[in-house]
């Protein structure tokens, strides 16, 4: 079972129990960036469509740069 950022926020608070110091709620998601798809990695989460088309972009881009001989920036 798997629980959304909200579900999870709200079982917190039922429960009673305190964020940890110098965390407080996870940040969103920024879906359909880069660091979006970084994100869903991290939580080890599934990429959505928006976030995977969007690591894909920087990959061939980054592919781009490489075959042109350039510094990717």
């Amino acid at each position: 079972m798997t629980l959304t950022d909200a579900e999870l926020d709200q079982l917190i608070k039922d429960i009673g129990l305190k964020r940890p110091r110098g965390g407080s709620q996870r940040k969103p998601i920024a879906h359909g960036t880069y660091a979006g798809s970084k994100q869903h990695r991290y939580r080890r989460e599934p990429l959505c469509e928006p976030c995977l088309e969007a690591e894909r972009d920087q990959q061939r881009d980054r592919a781009r740069v490489r075959r042109a001989g350039g510094d990717a920036a």
